[in-house]
């Protein structure tokens, strides 16, 4: 009998660890502020308190994040507007399923002081570093257009976001248009002898979930199990603050007072709003407009977002209309 039991009981023990087995989920991440409720969802262990093992692959860039997902190294990436308007051009397979964070100044223009760059308008004739068919390139072109300019008065040099601090380092570019971390890092590299030219209001920049609809349909329990992990975050970032700057403090390579005084600005909370397709619809006319894309004509929006897991974690956050 007492073999009978220790026999029931092993199998019945294996039975109950299948079903608490973390499920695994791989996240290409660009590390910024905007993203800020996934570094603090892992830091927290909130993630392994909804039975998910998350792996996150560190990226440069959102465009780089979302080749990982389509070549299947990753089951979700984060990504901004303008990257993921560039893949539905190409792209037909995947959807975007929550907004993560939004600010309106993140994006900002840097310059040597050494340049005679005084205002946005200086820039006319100099040379302007960007990283190519992402927000940073939008938001330069948007700039521009506010102050008088258009891309054609400048000399633009498109590089990797990550190789544009030390181009502007050694003078091989007057100014970029970029956001932190490589803000800063330009910043430590010039010894602070840069200008920073802030627009805000100019461009409500959002950082969102994007995923394959074969994820979305074959997991939908773990997507909303890693949806409620950063609701958890979200509230940890509106009721303690402090705690949640110094997280993104240590990721970002940033101090608690700056990630803490941004925080007041910044919008990390789960949403899907109606503003996001009127911003991808701009991103899209733009990159049709400046000659970007050889298509004449932008795909559906709304077919390309998916909120089914959002309303099932935070309902009252999507105010899309269909």
């Amino acid at each position: 009998m007492n073999r009978i039991w220790l026999i029931f009981s092993f199998f019945l023990g294996m039975a109950i660890s299948s079903c608490y087995a973390a499920e695994r989920l791989v996240v290409a991440d660009s590390p910024t502020l905007l993203t800020g409720l996934l570094s603090i969802a892992v830091q927290q262990g909130y993630f392994a308190e909804q039975g998910l093992e998350i792996e996150i692959r560190e990226t440069k860039t959102g465009d780089e994040a979302t080749r990982a997902m389509f070549e299947g190294h990753a089951d979700i990436a984060t990504v901004a507007e303008t990257a993921f308007v560039f893949d539905s051009f190409r792209e037909q397979d995947f959807s975007l399923f929550a907004t993560i964070g939004s600010w309106d100044n993140e994006v900002k223009i840097v310059a040597r002081t050494d340049r005679n760059i005084n205002s946005i308008a200086d820039l006319r004739g100099k040379i302007v570093g960007t990283h190519p068919k992402i927000s940073v390139h939008y938001f330069l072109t948007q700039a521009l257009l506010k102050h008088g300019l258009t891309m054609h008065d400048i000399k633009p040099v498109f590089m990797k976001a990550a190789e544009l601090p030390a181009a502007l380092e050694t003078g091989e570019i007057d100014a970029f248009s970029l956001r932190e971390p490589f803000i800063s890092e330009a910043r430590q590299r010039l010894n602070g002898n840069v200008k920073i030219f802030e627009e805000p209001g100019l461009y409500w920049k959002s950082f969102s979930l994007v995923a394959r609809n074969k994820t979305l349909t074959e997991r939908p329990a773990a997507m909303q199990a890693f949806l409620r992990a950063l609701r958890k975050a979200e509230i940890l970032v509106r009721e303690q603050p402090g705690v949640a700057a110094a997280i993104l403090a240590a990721r970002l390579n940033s101090t608690p007072g700056k990630i803490a005084s941004d925080l007041h600005q910044v919008k990390l909370r789960l949403s899907l709003e109606q503003r996001l397709v009127y911003v991808l619809e701009n991103v899209a006319s733009w990159a049709m407009n400046e000659n970007l894309l050889t298509a004449k004509r932008m795909p559906n929006y709304l077919l390309l977002i998916k909120e089914d897991a959002l309303r099932k974690v935070k309902p009252n956050s999507v105010t899309i209309i269909r």
